[in-house]
């Protein structure tokens, strides 16, 4: 397995990255933090995924970690920039958590796997106020509410027939977001239920990962 930093550039625009490299990849996965998260914090799911033979492709989104600028509505383009950088292996899956969950479902990823992603348009104050008091300081971004309006602005994801997709999400996670993961409960989105995983620490949890894995294997025929 050889590791690097990489620096994906696009239109101008550096997004740091951590890249693991397996001996004859079978493909790859873009994993992707969420809000006020970084890529470091992805990096044992990355390492689990580039186990099974995948190129792993941590990024920081646009005013998080190591990205310098400010967090904005081009958010979107980091994902799609990292998706095209990693195709020269193969087919691609994004795997997201909260608004990197949402973005990765949106993202032209052959595969998706949104981990408590943020669907809802809308959240209530309370949610509100709790992204912004322990979330917001970890974020470069010019408003307390910019995170809302990019999820508000950014297009409703549905189940397509171009991208296979699943949805993970928890028993305690931001009620907005298991609502909305319950609602896709009459698609043909595979969802799975993580008995109590908190929206925090959802990626962290052994029966997420194992989920991942599982569904990693089938979508690129691994052993």
């Amino acid at each position: 397995m050889f590791t690097e930093r990489q620096t994906i550039q696009y239109n101008g625009i550096n997004i740091p990255s951590i890249i693991n490299i397996p001996s004859n990849p079978s493909g790859a996965a873009v994993i992707v933090h969420g809000y006020g998260g970084c890529k470091e914090e992805q990096l044992g799911l990355a390492w689990r995924a580039a186990e099974l033979g995948l190129v792993t492709c941590a990024i920081d989104l646009h005013g998080h970690g190591e990205n310098v600028l400010n967090l904005e509505q081009g958010i979107f383009l980091d994902v799609e920039a990292a998706v095209d950088h990693c195709r020269r292996f193969g087919k691609v899956a994004a795997i997201g958590h909260s608004l990197g969950g949402r973005l990765s479902l949106l993202s032209r990823a052959d595969f998706a796997i949104g981990i408590s992603p943020a669907l809802s348009q809308d959240y209530s104050e309370t949610t509100r106020k709790v992204l912004k008091d322990l979330r917001n300081y970890r974020v470069r971004l010019d408003s307390p509410e910019k995170v809302f309006d990019i999820l508000k602005g950014l297009p409703v994801w549905e189940p397509n027939s171009r991208q296979r997709s699943s949805i993970i999400f928890g028993s305690r996670d931001v009620p907005e977001i298991r609502e909305a993961c319950q609602e896709l409960s009459h698609t043909d989105t595979k969802l799975n239920y993580i008995e109590g995983a908190l929206h925090s620490d959802i990626f962290f949890m052994e029966a997420t990962i194992i989920t991942v894995i599982n569904q990693l294997r089938e979508w690129f025929c691994l052993q």
